[in-house]
């Protein structure tokens, strides 16, 4: 059980390329304050990507956007069907105070 809800560094997506990829090639899902991109891999488990632009707001707003994304897929990435690479983009007039917030968006996108 102690492995099963972290967020190991093999399920994130770190170069360009990747996010580039997903944003072109994936499925994209929109809602009121964010983009989830979506495409299928081979590796058997989901990876994660966020994206959080300046222009969101300043650096503290924008780091709890990224926490509460962060956190939204640790605890749930097992309720996910598929391997998926998934990229999570903060849009400009994002408004999420609380994750609860978070939370509920993502499941419209996701679960």
């Amino acid at each position: 059980m102690k492995g099963d809800f972290r967020f190991t560094r093999k399920e994130r997506l770190k170069e360009s390329e990747n996010f580039k990829r997903v944003m072109k090639y994936g499925r994209r899902i929109s809602s009121e304050n964010l983009t989830v991109f979506l495409q299928a891999n081979d590796s058997g488990f989901n990876r994660l990507g966020i994206v959080v632009k300046k222009e969101v707001g300043k650096a503290n707003y924008r780091n709890r956007i990224k926490r509460y994304f962060r956190e939204f897929f640790r605890l749930n990435k097992h309720k996910i069907k598929g391997s998926f690479d998934i990229v999570i983009l903060a849009k400009k007039d994002c408004n999420l105070r609380r994750y609860k917030e978070a939370e509920e968006e993502l499941k419209k996108a996701l679960i």
